[in-house]
Formats: structure tokens, sequence, C-alpha cells
């Protein structure tokens, strides 16, 4: 069944309305007519059956069937992710958004040599979020916050429960060395540095701020890559994969 994105303020009672670029889809590259079903999601939680009552250029009007809420999973976790080059952050929003991330916190460091993101690219990285959750059947879309730097970033760490920084220095002990010493946090903030990684001062500084710093072993990733691999390593180790 076809999945597509509604804003919360479009629902009025039973009724919908899709317009914009879904309508647009709807309509024009995938022809769905009226009495077809599709499935709404509204960023929240909820899931909503549909049936469509009428199209007009620019608009399509739903009757709502149904609905489900799933509610967040136990753990939240939220990546602080270095802007890195070319499309590799556009990965990163993708998988992030599928692994079930609650916010995405893009900054630049010492090392980072892409400039901080514009209004286009935040809109493009809002619009692959939107995407991956309707391929992926993701209900809760991750936020995607406005670019900081790396200071104003750990100045604003101190409300999570669980403060990780990777590094790839071999002086960084595994996760899974210290992963029972973490306790059962609610809220975890990790931070992946840019293709060029940490500064020590960088390092010394998040340690400051509550940080604790973690290798993910012996294998050098990309940054891409680590940001992947960091978020399905927390997941199974607090158990929150299921």
């Amino acid at each position: 069944m076809r999945r597509f994105f509604i804003d919360p303020e479009a629902i009025q009672g039973r009724e919908a309305s899709l317009t914009g670029s879904d309508a647009h889809h709807l309509q024009h590259v995938l022809r769905l007519t009226p009495g077809e079903r599709v499935e709404l999601f509204d960023g929240r939680g909820t899931v909503y059956q549909a049936a469509i009552d009428h199209i007009e250029p620019g608009l399509t009007r739903l009757t709502l069937l149904s609905s489900s809420d799933t509610p967040p999973d136990r753990l939240a976790i939220h990546l602080g992710q270095a802007m890195l080059k070319g499309k590799k952050m556009d990965l990163v929003v993708q998988k992030c958004t599928e692994l079930g991330v609650r916010s995405l916190r893009p900054y630049t460091s010492q090392h980072t040599t892409t400039p901080p993101p514009g209004a286009e690219k935040l809109a493009r990285w809002q619009r692959i979020i939107h995407e991956s959750c309707k391929q992926c059947n993701q209900p809760w879309p991750p936020s995607c916050h406005p670019p900081q730097t790396f200071a104003e970033l750990l100045a604003d760490a101190a409300d999570f429960d669980l403060r990780l920084i990777c590094w790839e220095e071999p002086e960084a002990p595994p996760l899974s060395n210290i992963a029972e010493q973490l306790g059962a946090p609610a809220s975890v903030l990790v931070l992946i540095g840019p293709e060029g990684g940490f500064s020590r001062e960088e390092i010394d500084l998040a340690r400051q701020a509550g940080f604790i710093v973690i290798g993910l072993g012996r294998r050098i990733l990309r940054a891409e890559t680590a940001s992947i691999v960091i978020i399905a390593l927390l997941q199974y180790i607090f158990n929150d994969l299921y």
C-alpha cells in the first residue's frame, strides 16, 4: 500500500487533505484514483488507513478509515554528525532515519572542510527523511536540527543521560569493553567526527563536558559508516532492536 506523510494540521475529524509534492506524486506519478486506499503517517507515531475521496489539481481529499499508534523507541539516540563532503550526509540522514534515531544534529569542528548546510540542503534532508519513512514504515521521523559548532553542541549536551564520542585512536576503549558500566539510559547523544577525525583538543573538551570516549574496534571506518555502526551497536547493547 502506498504511503504518504500527512501534516497533522491537514486532518479534520475523519477527513484529510494532501497537497504539494505528495498530491502531485499520488495524482501524476502513481495515478491513483478515488476509492483506492493508502496509508498516511503524521510523524508523531500515528499511521492512518485512508481512502481517496476526491482529486483535483494540487489537492487530494481522503477519508480516514482507521488508525494505529506506535510508541517511540525506548532508547532515544541522538546523533551529532560532523559535516561530511559531497553526498555522504545524505546517506547518513537516510540510514539514521531507517534505524530510528530521535534527532540528527549536524555540526562543524576543527577538521571539517564542508561549510554548514544552508536552507536548501536542510530542506533536501527533510525530503530524504520523509522518503525513508515512507519506504521503511518508520512512523517516527527524526528531527533535523540547525547546524551548530562543536562548542555549541557540547554546551547543549547536559540534558542527555549518556554522552559518547567516537575516536579512532587506539587509546579509545571499545564500546563493548565498557558497555556494562553504562547503565540503562533513556537518551544517548553520540558524536561522530568529520573525515579528518577529532583533534586531541576536541576530545579533551568533550571529556570535560561529560562525554565518554569510545572506539569502534580495530577497523578504521569511514565517518558515514561509523554513524550507522554506532547506532546499531547502541540498539543492540541496550536491547532496543526489537
